[in-house]
């Protein structure tokens, strides 16, 4: 069974939440909205998610002013501000220059690679003139510095709301070129210190450094494609022009208004988070193997649920599956889609790059060894590789749901606040973001008699839905939702 698909990764987010149109009243599921906008087949952008550490402090209530809104929905506060200290970026920035040159002061092999990259974005004949030729000539020609004018400017950049992924899309130009994919993949020091550059960017993103863009940020009223009401959110200070949020990471971890996410009580199955919703396989007494789901607008990737389940992966072999994207400026929070108990809970640290060096045979949530088998950077096909949060579901009579968190590329924290052996109720509060775009997965088992809304049936139209909004249910106790 094949699914039809959009991703042509690199990518997958600049053009990919293009196609989610702007937010409507909540609908009611006797009379489902349809997305209009169709995603198309172009490149998008996958968003990097710096780490922020699962330790770091968060504030108490008395820390926040919430006077003159309402209570947010529930969750835990935003976390306090950290540290920030200009000498360790420096001392990065020196080692990623070493790795450009040999100790005799002439070009490495890995200062080739870069150049190599570098001519190839820069050559019109080689790479379309829209994808960042015009910003990487002047690296290529000598008159800009890759450490000082890109990383650095990178790392210390405070998004703004008309473009919260700048460095991050150029930064995908240039490493998906044919060049930028070898390298990227072949060379462990690079990889090494491009994680630790993420971490020193999420770190930064946590510093009060971060907010010379809160003003702009609280008074953006959000594009078409990308609806966006700082009124929905809950601000530390209402009397503030920033909002009060001292760091960037206050503002993306901001508080949502209950009112504005209230619980379907009807609903058997709500929406877990934020985001543009569609089928990514649905259910088929067919199929045999997870490995049918082949992607055809990347490269012909095939999808693996079972290597990201490890022990549970085939219990959801044929049953529909669902995935939610959410773009920079969702709510980045994440409710539990079922009632039901917390069989299992696993998180896997993930990667922060294209391929992996802490393979290990003996953990079920480690990386398979990297293959050659597709010239794009795995999303789908290695799932299992990205960082995520796996959670099995028992339910009453659902059988059993899997729930699946997953960073793109360089995530650094999926923060779960529940356990195995909890009990949960849908709506109830399981996690959140680290800074960036993400997406969750809906797995369930064949034969459960479930219908879903109308519209995720095309994955060309994702449909935007908020969290705790209805999305599925028995297909006896409602006639709301289209059965597929």
């Amino acid at each position: 069974m094949r699914v039809s698909f959009f991703f042509t990764l690199l990518p997958s987010w600049l053009a990919l939440a293009n196609a989610f149109t702007v937010a409507p009243p909540r609908p009611s599921f006797a009379a489902p909205i349809r997305s209009t906008r169709s995603i198309g087949s172009e490149a998008t952008m996958q968003t990097f998610l710096p780490s922020i550490s699962s330790s770091q402090r968060w504030m108490t209530k008395k820390n926040c002013d919430h006077k003159g809104g309402d209570e947010p929905l529930h969750g835990p506060q935003v976390p306090e501000p950290g540290g920030w200290d200009d000498k360790e970026l420096d001392d990065l920035l020196d080692e990623f220059r070493s790795l450009l040159t040999n100790e005799d002061g002439t070009m490495s092999a890995a200062g080739a690679a870069f150049l190599a990259a570098l001519s190839e974005v820069c050559n019109p004949v080689l790479t379309p003139p829209d994808r960042g030729s015009k910003f990487w000539l002047p690296f290529r020609n000598g008159e800009q510095d890759l450490a000082n004018d890109f990383f650095k400017e990178w790392c210390t950049y405070a998004p703004e709301p008309d473009n919260p992924s700048k460095y991050i899309a150029l930064w995908d130009y240039l490493v998906n070129a044919n060049e930028g994919k070898k390298y990227a993949s072949a060379d462990s020091r690079f990889r090494k210190w491009f994680v630790r550059f993420l971490d020193l960017r999420g770190k930064w993103i946590n510093s009060k450094e971060s907010t010379s863009t809160m003003e702009a940020w609280m008074k953006f009223n959000g594009t078409e494609e990308h609806p966006f009401d700082m009124n929905n959110f809950v601000k530390l200070d209402t009397n503030s022009p920033d909002g009060g949020f001292e760091t960037f990471n206050q503002f993306f971890l901001r508080r949502i208004k209950s009112s504005v996410r209230p619980l379907d009580a009807e609903a058997k199955i709500v929406a877990p988070c934020d985001g543009g919703a569609f089928y990514i396989f649905e259910e088929n007494s067919n199929v045999t193997s997870h490995q049918d789901f082949t992607l055809e607008a990347k490269s012909k990737d095939t999808f693996h649920l079972g290597d990201a389940l490890p022990g549970y992966g085939n219990s959801f072999i044929g049953g529909p599956l669902i995935d939610i994207l959410l773009w920079f400026t969702d709510y980045h929070h994440f409710n539990a889609p079922v009632d039901g108990t917390v069989l299992h809970a696993g998180e896997y640290q993930g990667s922060y790059n294209y391929d992996f060096d802490n393979y290990n045979p003996d953990d079920p949530y480690a990386p398979k060894p990297p293959t050659n088998e597709s010239d794009k950077v795995g999303w789908y096909q290695n799932l299992n590789k990205h960082k995520r949060y796996a959670f099995i579901i028992k339910t009453k009579d659902m059988g059993l749901v899997a729930m699946i968190a997953i960073g793109f590329w360089g995530v650094g924290s999926i923060i779960s606040e529940v356990k195995e052996g909890q009990e949960l109720k849908k709506g109830d509060y399981m996690g959140h973001f680290g800074y960036g775009g993400s997406s969750i997965l809906l797995a369930f088992e064949p034969n459960q008699d479930l219908k879903f809304l109308e519209d995720i049936s095309n994955a060309n139209y994702p449909k935007l839905i908020e969290v705790q909004q209805g999305l599925g249910a028995k297909q006896e106790t409602s006639e709301k939702y289209y059965t597929p």
